[in-house]
């Protein structure tokens, strides 16, 4: 992913290089242990002073999210709450084990997967894991939980909530719970405001299907105008949307609440708006088309990452005196 800045854009340009680089670590595109541009070469990239460049650093430090190790130059750093070691390859070993040694035994595969089926049913039921998801938005975080929950065993419990209602000291939602979710960009937030020793977890997003269709299906001469509610996430925004929308020759970006929204919206086809900034959705004219531009989580890192960890503390659950792995 390259940083480019808009100088059209009434938006700080640290402001906008900062959001850049929060998206991209949260979708996958910066991943924990991947190396940043120096300062003095972002810096010469952007055209902005490296007294710029370094201040952004310099905040993303604070927050966790990225470090700077001698020898590596600046890195993202892993949030996750599990090394990168944890990945599918151990359970794949496990499984094709369990293959060999039901062919020794003559079992055919109907077999194996019915006894795997009856074991994986007999564990689920065990222990239930508490998980709380804490997000920005509540409908869109509500969202997210409806899409893991998918992955959960039916007894395992997971809630959504979100930053604005734990600072009104809504705390109950991330106290005794196995596990924390949030975003990369927020684990810092959430460490701040949980309890001693919470295991936090962050969680990558992708665009969702739907999106991606609806940006595709745009026409190519259609005027599009795209909204966002969070000023330091414009920029990414609009190279979210033309990864998908490269075909179309004319996008606009705005930011919600700003005075010339009204003249910018004013002549558009097409209103793509970021999560959040529904809110314009009430003032467009019934002929223009809007919708959307909704993440899920990313389905490969809810297999290879989170549902890894889910039964690790189950596990650990089940089996107190069993050391854990990743401490």
């Amino acid at each position: 992913m390259r940083l480019q800045i808009d100088r059209d854009l009434p938006v700080p340009i640290p402001v906008q290089l900062q959001g850049q680089i929060e998206y991209g670590v949260t979708n996958g595109d910066f991943p924990p242990g991947s190396r940043l541009p120096s300062v003095r070469d972002l810096a010469a990239q952007l055209g902005v002073s490296p007294v710029t460049v370094s201040s952004v650093y310099q905040r993303l430090q604070a927050s966790g999210l990225i470090e700077s190790t001698p020898g590596r130059g600046t890195i993202v750093r892993d949030t996750r709450s599990t090394p990168s070691t944890i990945t599918v390859d151990p359970i794949d070993q496990a499984l094709r084990r369990a293959l060999q040694r039901g062919d020794r035994a003559g079992l055919s595969r109907a077999d194996l997967i019915e006894r795997f089926q009856r074991l994986a049913t007999h564990r689920s039921a065990n222990t239930p894991i508490r998980c709380t998801f804490v997000g920005v938005f509540p409908n869109v975080t509500r969202a997210y939980v409806a899409d893991l929950k998918r992955h959960l065993a039916p007894h395992d419990e997971l809630v959504a909530t979100t930053f604005q209602e734990l600072d009104e000291q809504e705390r109950a939602p991330i106290e005794n719970r196995d596990l924390l979710f949030t975003f990369a960009h927020r684990v810092a937030d959430l460490e701040a405001l949980s309890p001693p020793g919470a295991r936090i977890e962050s969680v990558a997003l992708i665009p969702s299907e739907r999106t991606r269709v609806a940006l595709a299906e745009i026409d190519p001469l259609a005027r599009v105008v795209l909204v966002n509610a969070v000023p330091e996430f414009v920029v990414t925004f609009r190279r979210a949307v033309e990864r998908f929308a490269s075909h179309v020759a004319s996008i606009t970006t705005a930011v919600l609440g700003a005075p010339d929204l009204p003249d910018v919206i004013a002549g558009a086809d097409v209103v793509v708006y970021a999560t959040g900034a529904e809110s314009i959705v009430d003032g467009l004219h019934g002929d223009v088309r809007a919708f959307e531009y909704r993440h899920v989580p990313d389905p490969s890192h809810v297999e290879t990452v989170l549902l890894p960890l889910i039964e690790r503390v189950r596990n650990q659950h089940d089996n107190p005196l069993t050391p854990q792995e990743d401490e």
